[in-house]
């Protein structure tokens, strides 16, 4: 990037949501991972910085792709990178099980704060009765001071000089944290890692510098840059991941002030494990599709005709399979029918049929296309048919693909991606395939 605008350029790689991804689908993916199927959430909270609409939430989408039942509240947190910090606040307070969904894009003009320090992710927290780690205290302090902000439409945020900025969160940051540790009788000594999120590294270097507690594997997420609303669920995912039962972690954030959190893990956080690194996939994007993704530049769009937007009263009536994507399963014959049919294409049976979730189930690529004509935000479009385990056969778009490395008989895993963005401002989402990759 600075070598192409001639720039100032932050240090180490940042992190890059695909054509097909954004706060919702990150969100998702992140979800998805956390609840293991055996969670069934009373409420869902998502906080972003960058919703990808707006008046209508993108919470209540959410639940729907998860599977949730229609009898719980979904809500949107959003606006600042603090509501990050409150929707686990509040999810806390709930008293039944609940989900919280932190996930961002940061992205700015070139040679801007959030182009240089900002980078995309997302990670989800579930909260019951019996945690595996349990929140021991939470103080906060709250300033109406400026240093960062965006209005409606604009691209990347505006901020103040970062020396000017770093000195008011620190300073706030550092005094939470003393707060929390003086109510609760504790020392810097009694903490075995400590996480600090804001979206300036001076601030956090001031903070990590002055409470000496080890950081180490929150500070491993700082060569992907900082990560807006999922900054704080990032680093606290990786923390809890490597820590042992027993363990006390303090959390501080800085934004419109400061919170500090106390947590306190039990034998239950073995389990808890998901087993994920902190980069689970990779491929390296040059500068122009980048700018490209993001809409910092412009180029000839394709000669073909605009998508259409997707029809709500149709989605209405299709809601398990556009955004659950359930198939049915013949109860006379057992085949699977995608979409969903009343009529078994297989035995002829009407109405003898059951939903079955079919976004969890591996499927093997039984042929596909390179299509160079179809619209597209990353030209080619690659289409597979793909047969699922167990029985079922779908056609769909293929995602995080290289066109001439596909192959027959490669296997594949169900993702939810953005389709098309139609010209009222619609954006239709549904399942692609993804080929599995070994995680090193």
């Amino acid at each position: 990037m600075s070598a192409a605008f001639r720039t100032n350029s932050g240090r180490g790689s940042r992190t890059v949501a695909s054509y097909d991804e954004d706060a919702s689908t990150m969100g998702v993916e992140a979800a998805r991972i956390a609840l293991k199927g055996n969670l069934e959430p009373k409420s869902l909270w998502f906080s972003t910085t960058h919703p990808p609409i707006l008046d209508k939430g993108s919470a209540s989408t959410m639940s729907a792709v998860l599977g949730m039942s229609n009898l719980m509240g979904a809500y949107d947190v959003g606006g600042s990178i603090r509501s990050s910090f409150g929707a686990i606040r509040m999810a806390s307070n709930e008293k039944a099980e609940s989900l919280v969904i932190l996930s961002d894009l940061r992205f700015g003009k070139p040679g801007s704060d959030d182009e240089i320090y900002g980078g995309d992710g997302s990670a989800a927290f579930t909260f019951s009765e019996e945690p595996a780690v349990e929140i021991i205290d939470i103080v906060s302090e709250t300033s109406p001071v400026m240093d960062r902000w965006r209005s409606e439409g604009s691209i990347g945020s505006q901020v103040w000089d970062d020396r000017w900025t770093s000195d008011q969160q620190a300073k706030s940051m550092i005094s939470v944290a003393n707060q929390i540790m003086a109510k609760n009788s504790m020392a810097p000594s009694d903490f075995s890692a400590l996480v600090v999120s804001s979206a300036s590294p001076r601030a956090s270097a001031s903070v990590s510098n002055a409470l000496k507690i080890s950081s180490q594997l929150s500070e491993q997420v700082n060569q992907f840059g900082f990560l807006g609303s999922a900054d704080l669920g990032v680093r606290l995912a990786w923390t809890l991941e490597n820590s042992e039962p027993g363990q006390k972690i303090l959390v501080i954030t800085g934004a419109d002030g400061a919170d500090a959190m106390i947590l306190e893990t039990n034998e239950k956080v073995i389990e808890s494990r998901v087993g994920m690194p902190l980069v689970g996939r990779s491929e390296e994007i040059d500068i122009a599709t980048y700018l490209i993704w993001r809409e910092l530049v412009s180029r000839e769009s394709s000669r073909r005709p605009d998508p259409e937007a997707p029809s709500a009263p149709v989605a209405s009536r299709n809601q398990e399979w556009k955004f659950g994507f359930f198939g049915s399963q013949c109860t006379e014959c057992g085949s699977r029918q995608l979409p969903p049919q009343r009529i078994c294409m297989k035995c002829g049976s009407i109405d003898q049929s059951q939903n079955v979730l079919m976004s969890d189930i591996k499927a093997t690529i039984k042929t596909f296309t390179i299509d160079r004509i179809a619209f597209s935000m990353h030209p080619p479009t690659v289409v597979g048919v793909i047969d699922f385990d167990g029985g079922g056969r779908f056609r769909c778009q293929l995602t995080e693909v290289t066109p001439d490395k596909v192959k027959v008989s490669d296997r594949v895993e169900m993702v939810y991606r953005l389709i098309s963005i139609a010209p009222n401002g619609v954006r239709n989402y549904f399942w692609k395939a993804r080929p599995i990759e070994e995680v090193l």
